[in-house]
């Protein structure tokens, strides 16, 4: 019998494919600033409130109230049970779906101790580059390299100290801990000769951050003349150097549309673009460039840039990226290419000419056609007969490993006006062509085929195009448990067509909304004391928004909240609530170059701490006050002011005298 679908499946499955795929290709949908817009399917609407959000991976409709992430979409639109639907996404985005139940539960959970143990490390790492004695040589370099403590902390910059034991006594504090670390790449450990100790040391460290904002390894760089100068967390159940970009998760926080991802050599060219105000440089750790990085690149953008230095190691670098790239060269992306002039990288370059200058620069890049024809081209005379023949021969396999389309059609054309051989006899020749197995440059002819990248999900409608919200007899309730790892997975229920002109929150729904759509600002939350006292029913949807998130570490987007609750809670109220709570951003998104979300909860949070602590009697907020360890001067006000309050009865005798003690001290 086939075993249930792993959690972890279900969220790589999300992150995969595109809801702007899934939805558009079963309603047309047109751009609207950053999302997307259409009419409604689930209801009839003559303007389009039906709103998809490409960079939180969820719809929403604010005529009806419909709205959840690609999975969900899919069963409501194609009326279709859980199951059919997970194997329908899985098939479009060519995968098979794991049904290894028995074992996933523990390797499921194997990898959320190692996402903690890494943040951990990283919360470590971060702290002691602010108190450790030693950590002024990393501020003093990170200062001599002209970086702001605002953009050090953006890209979570910390400070592993001299010593062999530091971070092993600071997180690994009993074995199984330990066990956590090493397999997370953060120890070395040497049986033979009874020796542990800790992989950075004496290094500013750089944490690696995937799609999903998590930890997963680390970069540092060394503050003496140690070698190597860089070193990289090694491979691990949940880093794996050939997927992960350094500088992509920060770049997609920072820009809610990327219009190129400029290619970089190490983090330090990232993160001095980045106090440029240049936002979108990713580099590769410490590996080339792979198919699985152009793959996730053009995820977030229809533009790669890749920046080398002019020399001859640099070209070489160059013809090694665009042999990895023609493979993903479909229609609506493309590559370019920048080579810096000798002994200048992308830090001295901005400092020299500036961010606008800069940007011309990246603007001005040679496009891929033209740097394959250059390599290709190099040492032909293309003015001969023999010339043109052999051009021909040597640019046949290259363009033969570009997808069907329109790019290949004009690099046919292209190839047709060096040789004079008409397009489409070139068309024939190419296909016949394939590359020689193994891999090299473009120039040197040494390329293995590539397999064609997988098509666009959905890519044509569905013979279901009607509009009607699904039936309630459709769903027969959720799956069975040998299907789903980790809870019953609750259908998308009919929605109630309400529509609403504002969406107008509280301030305790302002927080729900904006953890539902940044999960990460759960970090924010160090204290629920004073908020669980409160009855408010809104204070209780966010507390449980944010235990949902802080006991799973991979739920930080909200498409997986949405999975993760249908899994775990039954009250159809309150999923709709979450998804209108979702969907305001969407609403009304923030203008211009953005609001700081970070300071905006944060000051929601404070806000409504203050409302809960109002609202309790006054010897309720006596017992607050008194368990602090520091008064500031309001909070001595707000005792005095309890002080007097309590009056002269007889039962707050002895809370009275503790107030005084401790205003007196």
């Amino acid at each position: 019998m086939a075993g249930r679908i792993p959690q972890t499946f279900i969220d790589d499955l999300l992150d995969r494919v595109d809801i702007v795929d899934v939805v558009n290709g079963r309603v047309p949908l047109k751009k609207a600033g950053k999302n997307y817009k259409a009419c409604c399917p689930f209801h009839d609407e003559k303007s389009p409130s039906f709103t998809v959000a490409q960079d939180k991976q969820f719809y929403y409709c604010f005529g009806c109230g419909a709205g959840g992430n690609a999975l969900g979409f899919v069963m409501e639109f194609d009326r279709l049970d859980f199951l059919p639907a997970v194997e329908m996404l899985a098939r479009n985005a060519g995968l098979e779906i794991p049904r290894e139940a028995a074992q996933d539960p523990k390797i499921s959970k194997q990898k959320d101790n190692l996402y903690s143990i890494l943040t951990e490390s990283d919360r470590y790492f971060r702290q002691q580059l602010r108190t450790h004695a030693g950590a002024a040589s990393a501020v003093d370099y990170l200062k001599a390299r002209g970086l702001s403590g605002q953009v050090a902390a953006q890209y979570g910059m910390g400070y592993a100290p001299p010593g062999w034991d530091n971070l092993l006594k600071a997180v690994g504090t009993d074995e199984q801990r330990t066990a956590l670390l090493n397999e997370s790449g953060m120890l070395v450990i040497k049986p033979e000769e009874k020796k542990q100790y800790d992989f950075f040391r004496h290094r500013i460290t750089f944490p690696i951050r995937d799609q999903r904002g998590r930890t997963v390894g680390f970069g540092g760089r060394v503050l003496d003349d140690s070698k190597p100068k860089y070193l990289n967390s090694p491979e691990t159940p949940v880093f794996s150097k050939g997927r992960e970009l350094y500088g992509l998760y920060e770049a997609r926080q920072k820009l809610k549309e990327i219009p190129c991802l400029i290619m970089v050599e190490g983090y330090m060219d990232v993160i001095a673009l980045a106090q440029f105000e240049i936002n979108n440089a990713v580099a590769t750790l410490g590996t080339a460039l792979t198919e699985s990085h152009l793959q996730k690149i053009f995820r977030y953008t229809s533009e790669i840039v890749f920046c080398f230095d002019g020399d001859s190691a640099g070209r070489k670098a160059a013809a090694r990226a665009l042999d990895t790239a023609l493979p993903e060269m479909r229609d609506g992306v493309s590559a370019k290419f920048l080579f810096l002039p000798d002994g200048e990288d992308p830090d001295t370059m901005v400092r020299q000419l500036g961010k606008q200058e800069f940007n011309e620069q990246i603007d001005r890049a040679q496009p891929l056609s033209e740097f394959l024809f250059e390599q290709l081209s190099d040492g032909i005379d293309s003015s001969t007969a023999d010339g043109k023949a052999r051009l021909s021969k040597v640019c046949a396999p290259q363009i033969n490993r570009i997808p069907q389309g329109v790019f290949r059609q004009l690099m046919l054309e292209e190839l047709s006006s060096r040789t004079g051989i008409s397009a489409e006899n070139l068309r024939d020749y190419v296909a016949t062509h394939k590359p020689p197995a193994g891999r090299g440059n473009a120039s040197q002819q040494t390329h293995q085929p590539a397999h064609q990248p997988a098509p666009r999900l959905a890519s044509q409608p569905t013979a279901h195009t009607s509009n009607q919200a699904p039936t309630d007899e459709f769903y027969s309730g959720p799956p069975p448990d040998d299907i789903y790892g980790d809870g019953d997975y609750e259908p998308y229920p009919e929605t109630v067509a309400v529509r609403r002109s504002k969406i107008r929150l509280s301030p305790i729904k302002v927080l729900s909304a904006l953890l539902v759509n940044h999960p990460q600002l759960a970090e924010y939350v160090e204290d629920i004391e004073m908020l669980s006292v409160s009855a408010d029913p809104d204070m209780a949807l966010f507390l449980k928004i944010l235990a949902l998130i802080n006991s799973d570490p991979t739920c930080s987007k909200t498409s997986h909240i949405f999975a993760r609750w249908q899994a775990t809670y039954s009250d159809q109220t309150e999923l709709q609530l979450l998804k209108t709570l979702a969907g305001s951003e969407l609403h009304q998104p923030p203008k211009g170059t953005g609001r700081d979300d970070n300071q905006e909860f944060v000051d929601s949070l404070n806000h409504v701490i203050r409302d809960a602590f109002e609202s309790l009697p006054p010897e309720r907020k006596a017992d607050f006050l008194l368990a602090a360890e520091t008064l500031n001067e309001r909070q001595i006000k707000q005792l005095w002011k309890i002080h007097m309050q309590l009056g002269d009865d007889n039962q707050f005798v002895e809370l009275k005298n503790k107030i005084k003690q401790r205003l007196v001290v």
